[in-house]
């Protein structure tokens, strides 16, 4: 009995131990797993912190979104515009520093971007150069016409009115014509090399003089016998020697009055008017060509950056769009855009401005005037009549001084009588041609508005591709809003560009060249037709200031806004 109790004991005191130990392990096993579990926490906490910062660092250009970087899109639109991507894939450009560019597609978005720029100056220089050219041929078009049908007209009124003068009259009468033709026609010499010959006013006044002259010295003889003395010779001819009489001694007789030495004065003055406004255009027009071949040597390495950074740095960030849809901010673009022109607005500018000022006053003051040469041209006609009449009316206070100077007509030996017959009636047009005052207005309206014809094209450009916007838009380097300061136009101005600062140049260049030529331009204007309605600028003064600039007169991208004129270029550039 006592040894079962003392078994019993022990197997009791065994199963206490037992659970003692198995306490002590699983007590053990619960104070360890907390930490450990800690420790692995902290451990894929940081993982995932720097996993997600470097995926936030590599999204830093990413499109808006957050979306992931696909640079595909954008190549396939480079290869739309003959872009191909070279060199090293994984390499960021310098200048965007996106990783759909390297640096030498970079280099070839440059050069895009700043043949862009040069194709929006030459779409504009190219269709005012053509308005200038055409206006100028248009213009020596029509008074040639009004010529032709004046001279038809003259040739009608004698036909009608002085029938005995025909035969004698109209070869003089064609002659006359022509020499106010030959000296009408000045764009076509112009274009052959030939106008230098007879640019100056001294030419023009002795050629035309000359010509007047002759004529109605010419005329003196035939109208008088046929007209102021008539007798039953009418039919025959005047002697050589009295018909020499009377031409020698037409000044101091003055059959005409004082009609010759006025039409002499508004044919040289209208004619020598015409043909300045005709060399006007032209030379603005070689000008404008000649600036137009300057503009890649012009571009300065700074330019053409930003130029890159405007156009196609969002392209190599990723973002997908098509430059022209992707939002450049409008300060930005205005001070690229202003800085990269800077040298030719500021420089051509304001001479150019003076010139067109000369031009207007040039044909509202003289060329439409009631003495400028279309009002001259066709009162021609009235006034050579008007001449006749006068010798007329004068008849016989005229044959006294013929009688008391070359004695009693003298007449070539005589003819068989020969009935009195009309002579044939002259056909031809009279009819005048289409008024040019609508053409003019135009061409008036669409020159004025050139007047700050660079600073003009920056400032439509931006405002019309980019809408005025400066916030959410292209700063340059991110999306974003644009803070810099819009420098005003003017070349003094742009040295405070934010973008494409303006640096002096010391060395005469070719600009300068082309600078001179338009203050001799406006020289030329004035010198022909001065006028106090107009404040002439001191252009040589003005060149201290060059380019204050105000941005009024807008020029559109359009040909028409040019007033249709022939022109190259969509100014648009490429993608």
């Amino acid at each position: 009995m006592a040894a079962r109790s003392l078994r019993a004991a022990q197997l009791l005191l065994l199963s206490l131990l037992c659970v003692v130990l198995v306490g002590l392990s699983a007590a053990k096993h619960l104070g360890d797993g907390p930490a450990s579990a800690h420790h692995h926490q902290h451990q894929h906490s940081a993982t995932t912190h720097h996993r997600r910062r470097l995926q936030r660092d590599s999204r830093a250009k990413d499109p808006a979104g957050g979306a992931p970087l696909e640079c595909e899109p954008v190549k396939s639109y480079f290869d739309s515009i003959d872009i191909k991507s070279s060199g090293s894939s994984n390499e960021k450009g310098a200048i965007c520093g996106g990783s759909c560019c390297n640096n030498a597609t970079e280099l070839e978005l440059r050069e895009k971007a700043a043949g862009m720029f040069e194709q929006l100056l030459h779409h504009h220089t190219s269709s005012l150069r053509g308005i200038l050219e055409t206006n100028a041929k248009q213009f020596q078009s029509h008074v040639l016409e009004l010529a032709t049908t004046s001279e038809n007209k003259t040739l009608i009124v004698f036909s009608k009115v002085y029938t005995r003068m025909v035969p004698l009259s109209r070869m003089m009468i064609k002659e006359l014509y022509s020499q106010i033709m030959n000296h009408l026609v000045y764009t076509s010499n112009y274009t052959n090399g030939q106008h230098s010959s007879r640019a100056g006013f001294g030419s023009i006044q002795n050629s035309l003089e000359e010509a007047v002259h002759a004529f109605f010295e010419q005329l003196f003889p035939v109208a008088y016998h046929q007209a102021v003395h008539l007798s039953g010779n009418s039919y025959d001819e005047l002697h050589k020697d009295y018909v020499s009489c009377l031409k020698h001694n037409f000044n101091d007789m003055r059959p005409f009055g004082d009609i010759p030495r006025e039409l002499q004065a508004s044919l040289v003055q209208s004619v020598h008017i015409s043909n300045v406004f005709m060399k006007a255009l032209l030379e603005g027009a070689e000008v404008l060509s000649e600036a137009d071949a300057l503009y890649g040597e012009q571009l300065s390495d700074t330019c053409k950056q930003h130029l890159l950074k405007m156009h196609y740095c969002p392209n190599c960030n990723g973002h997908q769009s098509p430059r022209h849809e992707t939002k450049v901010c409008y300060g930005y673009c205005i001070n690229v855009l202003r800085g990269c022109s800077a040298k030719f607005a500021g420089l051509l500018d304001n001479p150019w401005l003076s010139v067109v000022e000369g031009l207007s006053n040039l044909v509202t003051t003289h060329i439409l005037s009631d003495s400028g040469i279309i009002s001259t041209i066709k009162t021609l006609d009235q006034k050579l009549s008007e001449a006749i009449m006068h010798a007329m009316k004068n008849g016989p206070e005229l044959e006294q001084k013929v009688k008391k100077t070359c004695g009693t007509p003298s007449f070539a030996a005589s003819l068989p009588s020969e009935p009195e017959t009309r002579p044939a009636q002259h056909k031809g047009s009279n009819k005048w041609a289409t008024p040019p005052d609508p053409g003019m207005v135009r061409f008036l309206s669409t020159i004025d508005k050139t007047k700050e014809f660079y600073t003009n094209i920056v400032d439509n450009f931006c405002e019309e591709e980019y809408s005025r916007v400066d916030h959410s838009c292209w700063t340059g380097d991110r999306f974003g809003e644009y803070s810099q300061l819009q420098i005003l136009s003017g070349m003094d101005n742009q040295r405070y560009n934010p973008e494409v600062p303006f640096t002096a140049d010391t060395k005469a260049s070719k600009l300068n060249e082309l600078v001179d030529k338009l203050i001799k331009i406006r020289k030329n204007i004035g010198a022909a037709a001065p006028s106090n309605s107009i404040q002439t600028h001191d252009i040589q003064s003005d060149m201290g200031h060059e380019g204050s600039g105000g941005g009024e007169g807008r020029i559109g991208d359009d040909e028409e806004d040019y007033g249709g004129a022939n022109g190259s270029g969509d100014g648009s550039g490429d993608g």
